[in-house]
């Protein structure tokens, strides 16, 4: 009778042990699953962020050539909104976001989008002439790759 009572005590702890390990499987597939979607909400807010600095870039080139003659009022708004443009800045450094960068001026094909191509024999096939969107690396990986007009001969 102790043996078939042992017996069931042992199959009840091991139900008990596979539906546990069942269990933290699953949580571990949820977790999993969970750490993606944050990844991918925090890279949608950074492009988001992205968009929001390519805005304030579109402002200033468009205010540069007339601030000369704007008022003092103008000027001070100006200012004030390339605080802001800095502070976007810095939120982006702190989330190990960083511009996308070509020290030698050569397109690099999965960092940079060809998006117009124009001739140039004194200087060679792939010369970035023009970048018409800046490219962003987060946690070095392509965040967004950088528009660009490069040399076609």
């Amino acid at each position: 009778m102790a043996n078939s009572s042992t017996a069931a005590r042992w199959q009840a702890i091991e139900g008990s042990t596979v539906g546990l390990m069942r269990e933290a499987d699953k949580l571990k597939r949820e977790l999993a699953q969970a750490k993606e979607r944050a990844r991918r909400d925090h890279e949608q807010m950074l492009l988001d962020l992205l968009e929001l600095m390519d805005a304030f870039d579109r402002i200033f080139a468009n205010v540069e050539p007339r601030l000369e003659n704007a008022d003092r009022q103008a000027r001070i708004w100006v200012g004030n909104f390339r605080a802001v443009r800095r502070l976007l800045d810095t939120v982006l450094k702190k989330n190990n976001v960083a511009p996308i960068e070509a020290p030698d001026r050569i397109a690099i094909p999965g960092l940079h989008t060809v998006v117009e191509t124009r001739e140039s024999l004194d200087l060679s096939e792939g010369t970035i002439l023009e970048e018409t969107l800046c490219g962003y690396l987060w946690q070095g990986k392509v965040l967004r790759k950088a528009l660009v007009v490069a040399v076609k001969n």
